[in-house]
């Protein structure tokens, strides 16, 4: 810093010399007054120069102290010690790269960060919701299906308000993910979750989307089944999905994955055991109690009618290969699961084994069109079928004898994007349960839904749009309820 000083010094004497030769008589009273200043300025600087070396002095002097203290102490606890080392407190090692260590960094993958002194990355997002939803009808005071496309909820009869409306953010959503790199392949962990725990319209109970973790190959945790291939589900903004679509079901499970190539195609296997649960309609000579209301004429009661009785002895076992070329995905999945009764009250035991079959996928089409499609069919996979509580997966008669419902479906998909801002999506779906004979005729026996939207993303993190909705529930003896709705969304990630 001083030989800088002193280049400066030298370059303002060469002025200051320069100003001094002959200069017209005018002149001379300006060159002067500019002269001293210089000088005044000078002044300054060498006393500011000399200042800084002071301090600089100082500082060194206080340097070589520490240093020199630090050594005896070492030294002496050496010695205490018999000659062993001793280990210093991290905290004091580090006193002089603490700041550096506390540093947050950027994690492994994009919009993550590192936990200081670990290898984990850490992340967190999610997005704010708002829905405005016109419906043709009602379907009850604080019931789900107001909120999001429920069709066992679409009222039939005169049951129903005429012309109602519902505001509500419930499909707002947090979630946080790690990613640890470790010798035996990485650990991830995911938790999601959402605000639609409690079906009342204006109560925002959170409610658990997904908890998994996996490890190299091995998931464990709440997710999408695995009978479901989820890149397949329409882009919406009912939340509820489409009528002929499986579930939009998300429950416990262990899972493998198991990616390989077959003719330069990736392709991938995954097996897993799932939580089982049995959905049935039982006579009500068997469940007497008044919730179950299996002898009710009332076809609104949506689950009133079923009965689950908590007495499940196997996993639902599923398996899916996925086929993932350039043009899109594709995938088969298959599920076995046993349905099982029981009731201590009468001693009847029954059980059945049954299953199902889906085929879905996403085909990209011209730039960044595609086409979204499933096609299922099962015999007691009622459970994994269309929106919430539609169909039950078997039917119980008066004497016990359980009998499993068949069920099938499609649904249909095409997005289309008119430029990177604006795209547009419409979604067909058709699903049907066919029941023994001895069942109730006002359960729910097929559904369909249309569904048609405009979305507007000026920037990534922005979404408005809105959709058009139809549905119609259609019961077992013929009768049918019918909805429209017209739902407007403000969708804003982080």
């Amino acid at each position: 810093m001083a030989a800088r000083c002193n280049f400066f010094l030298k370059w303002v004497g060469l002025v200051a010399i320069c100003a001094l030769l002959p200069a017209p008589a005018a002149a001379d009273d300006d060159i002067k007054a500019i002269l001293g200043t210089m000088s005044r300025q000078i002044e300054e600087l060498k006393q500011q120069v000399a200042h800084s070396n002071q301090r600089i002095g100082q500082l060194e002097q206080e340097l070589k102290l520490y240093r020199s203290e630090q050594s005896s102490s070492q030294a002496n606890l050496a010695g205490a010690s018999g000659g062993q080392p001793v280990p210093v407190p991290a905290a004091a090692a580090n006193a002089g790269n603490s700041k550096e260590k506390a540093v947050v960094t950027v994690g492994d993958t994009k919009g993550t960060f590192k936990i200081p002194g670990t290898e984990t990355s850490i992340g967190l997002g999610g997005f704010v919701k708002t829905d405005v939803l016109f419906s043709s009808v009602s379907a009850g005071r604080d019931r789900l299906g107001d909120q999001q496309l429920a069709m066992a909820q679409i009222p039939v009869g005169a049951a129903g308000e005429r012309s109602q409306i519902a505001f509500h953010a419930k499909e707002s959503r947090l979630w946080f993910k790690s990613f640890t790199p470790s010798a035996w392949g990485d650990v991830n962990t995911f938790i999601e979750f959402d605000f639609y725990g409690d079906p009342a319209t204006y109560t925002y109970t959170p409610r658990l989307r997904h908890a998994y973790g996996s490890f190299g190959h091995l998931l464990a945790g709440q997710t999408w089944t695995t009978f479901l291939n989820a890149s397949a589900l329409p882009d919406n903004l009912d939340v509820g999905g489409s009528a002929g679509a499986l579930a939009s079901l998300r429950q416990p499970l262990v899972r493998w994955t198991e990616p390989f190539t077959w003719l330069d195609t990736p392709m991938e296997w995954l097996l897993a055991l799932e939580a089982p649960r049995s959905r049935l309609w039982v006579d009500n000579h068997l469940e007497t109690g008044t919730a179950n209301r299996a002898a009710a004429g009332d076809p609104n009661l949506d689950a009133g009618y079923w009965t689950t009785p908590n007495a499940d002895r196997y996993p639902d076992l599923t398996a899916r290969l996925n086929l993932n070329p350039e043009w899109g995905n594709v995938s088969l999945a298959v599920l076995g699961r046993q349905l099982r009764y029981t009731n201590s009250s009468n001693g009847y035991r029954q059980d059945a084994w049954g299953g199902g079959v889906n085929v879905s996928g996403r085909i990209n089409t011209v730039g960044l069109d595609n086409i979204r499609f499933m096609a299922h069919y099962g015999k007691g996979d009622a459970r994994y079928v269309s929106t919430t509580n539609t169909f039950a997966d078997a039917a119980l008669d008066s004497h016990g004898a359980i009998e499993l419902s068949e069920s099938y479906g499609a649904m249909l998909a095409y997005q289309h994007w008119w430029d990177k801002q604006w795209r547009s999506s419409i979604t067909y779906g058709f699903a049907q349960t066919d029941y023994p004979h001895y069942a109730n005729p006002v359960l729910t026996r097929q559904v369909q839904s249309l569904h048609a939207n405009l979305l507007w993303s000026p920037v990534s993190q922005a979404m408005l749009g809105v959709e058009y909705t139809y549905a119609d529930r259609e019961l077992i003896d013929g009768r049918d309820g019918m909805l429209q709705r017209v739902q407007f969304s403000a969708k804003y990630s982080f």
